[in-house]
């Protein structure tokens, strides 16, 4: 069975690895996505990887942890409608069944990204749970994303990985210290390209693109499958390694655009750690 619509596939090709774009899948009845489902996934998952955030947090805000009550995270997904929260479920892929799940999306979608980055590295699965309303605020994920939406609808936002929406110094903490928020200027509501999304909908999100989503009227669930590349990796390597460069009072070059590669700041920042200097 193909989860993701054939149609979609070439669209998808064509606008990988640097273009938002839209997909349709049939992933809204499957049976690991279902409200209890994930109530039930999140007391599989070990603790630290089960999260429950403010659903009311402003863009410039951060995820914050919502420790308001004793509530466990099972009975705020199973009372989404009225908790004011968002759960994510991360790293999904150490439960056996969903880790089956995200394989056979590899799988469809593999023939569309390999000819332009190869094969998906670190394959990784989230899912959002989110009540009514819900801002996810301004923020940026180093790495490429597909988000299916199940249930509910969304207005997710997105920008062209660089500035202003990203500066060089926000992607370079993120490999410092993984802070993925970034600053908000109102002026930027102008500038997002806005993607409504339904049950059945997809939506690619390139390596790094700023973005901010906001939950309709129903209770939402959104399932992200995510995964690197050489070309991605070799990037992080690029922007982990600047603030050692400056330090020593050597250039540091652009952010690389895709196919540009940054191999020499990669090879440095390898033997970098291997010195333990990073």
């Amino acid at each position: 069975m193909s989860f993701v619509a054939p149609s979609s596939l070439g669209p998808f090709a064509s606008a990988y690895p640097l273009s938002p774009t839209m997909l349709q899948h049939s992933l809204t009845d499957h049976p690991l996505l279902s409200f209890e489902a994930l109530a039930k996934a999140s007391i599989d998952l070990p603790p630290q990887f089960v999260e429950r955030r403010i659903g009311n947090a402003p863009n410039g805000g951060e995820f914050a942890m919502d420790r308001s009550d004793d509530a466990d995270v099972t009975t705020v997904i199973r009372s989404i409608q009225t908790s004011g929260n968002w759960i994510m479920l991360r790293f999904v892929e150490q439960l056996p069944a969903y880790r089956e799940l995200l394989a056979r999306l590899m799988d469809q979608i593999g023939p569309a990204i390999s000819p332009a980055t190869g094969p998906g590295l670190t394959v990784r699965g989230f899912i959002f749970i989110s009540a009514p309303g819900t801002l996810t605020p301004f923020h940026f994920d180093c790495e490429y994303n597909i988000l299916f939406q199940i249930a509910g609808d969304k207005q997710f936002a997105t920008y062209r990985p660089m500035a202003p929406w990203l500066p060089i110094d926000r992607h370079e903490a993120y490999y410092g210290g993984g802070d993925n928020m970034l600053p908000w200027n109102d002026a930027y509501e102008a500038d997002a390209d806005i993607h409504p999304m339904q049950p059945g909908d997809g939506l690619f999100i390139p390596y790094a693109s700023p973005h901010w989503v906001r939950a309709g009227a129903e209770p939402s669930i959104s399932l992200s499958i995510t995964w690197q590349s050489q070309w991605s990796q070799a990037l992080g390597d690029a922007m982990q390694i600047n603030p050692l460069l400056r330090r020593w009072g050597l250039p540091t070059g652009d952010v690389p655009i895709w196919p540009k590669a940054a191999k020499w700041r990669s090879i440095g920042c390898r033997v970098a750690r291997k010195a333990g200097l990073l």
